[in-house]
């Protein structure tokens, strides 16, 4: 089946067919239309804001995600009510609501703020959250696996849509078979870690908001039961591939209280996180000369089995 013939929520996922999505959505709900809707991210999901309405309109790739949308949903009801500092969902909207196949939930919108949260910051939100009770809606055991998959036969289709870049073969068999090759290791890591509990799954400073005094961790849709030090893989990674300085790094940890590359099963960890960070900018190669290029810089170092090199975020 080529892309073209794909149902709506299966076609190429572009700010201009998530932007679709999100007007039909508020069609549905019967809320004011955004005429000021600006993107803020394009990524696993897309993420658009509307500063007059106060809201941020969040679109998953598929209608056929309802648990993992819900699961974010409940989430952020979760950490609201336990009094953690995360951003509210705008439950006067009927959500998620599906809409050209894919599936749109309302947010709370936070203004930029002139001061950005500090790893300082994310490093107290992660401690306070990995200290919390375990929640009380249904939350699955880490594995990053089946979306890096997802990814990638994602990748595959497109080299059916000649309008479009393609992912090459290689580089796809290449990824494919580094999955299968580190799942075992993964899922035995998991396993026999004492320490599993609430995770972010996705704790970077990018899922930071400053909203006055607060800082608001957000972005719930990678939560999960599995090893805190998951949570604490982003800033070590960003001192090995970002160039996050040593200094920096050293504090993240000491406010934590721990530093992971320092700990049982750091390198497979690391591996995995960083399959997961190609996959996902893998996603944006076919709309994105930047990110082809950087697509690049990050399979030969990948091939090469080199954890030094320099990668740029985008």
């Amino acid at each position: 089946m080529s892309r073209s013939q794909l149902p709506s929520g299966q076609g190429p996922f572009t700010e201009a067919s998530a932007a679709r999505a999100v007007l039909e959505a508020v069609r549905i709900a019967g809320a004011p239309q955004p005429h000021d809707l600006e993107l803020l991210r394009l990524g696993e999901n897309a993420l658009f804001a509307s500063p007059a309405q106060g809201l941020v309109y969040r679109v998953a790739r598929s209608d056929g995600l309802a648990a993992k949308v819900e699961k974010e949903l409940a989430t952020a009801r979760w950490l609201v009510a336990q009094g953690f500092p995360g951003l509210p969902p705008r439950d006067e909207f009927p959500q998620p609501l599906s809409a050209e196949g894919r599936l749109v939930t309302f947010w709370q919108y936070v203004p930029p703020s002139q001061r950005e949260p500090s790893l300082t910051d994310l490093a107290v939100l992660l401690r306070d959250l990995h200290a919390l009770p375990d929640p009380d809606f249904p939350v699955p055991v880490l594995n990053p696996f089946p979306l890096m998959r997802d990814r990638l036969r994602e990748a595959g289709a497109d080299s059916d849509d000649r309008t479009h870049v393609a992912v090459s073969e290689k580089d796809l068999a290449f990824l494919l078979a580094a999955c299968e090759g580190n799942e075992t290791a993964f899922r035995d890591l998991v396993a026999a870690d004492p320490a599993v509990g609430l995770v972010h799954g996705d704790a970077h400073r990018g899922n930071l908001l400053r909203c006055g005094e607060r800082v608001l961790l957000i972005d719930y849709e990678a939560v999960a039961l599995g090893p805190r030090t998951w949570d604490l893989l982003p800033t070590a990674t960003a001192a090995d591939r970002f160039g996050l300085a040593p200094a920096e790094y050293e504090e993240f940890c000491a406010v934590y209280g721990a530093d992971v590359t320092q700990q049982h099963g750091y390198r497979i960890l690391r591996t995995v996180r960083e399959l997961g960070m190609t996959t996902w900018l893998m996603q944006n190669v076919p709309h994105s000369p930047a990110a082809a290029q950087e697509f690049a810089v990050r399979m030969d170092s990948l091939r090469k089995g080199d954890h030094a090199a320099r990668w740029h975020a985008l």
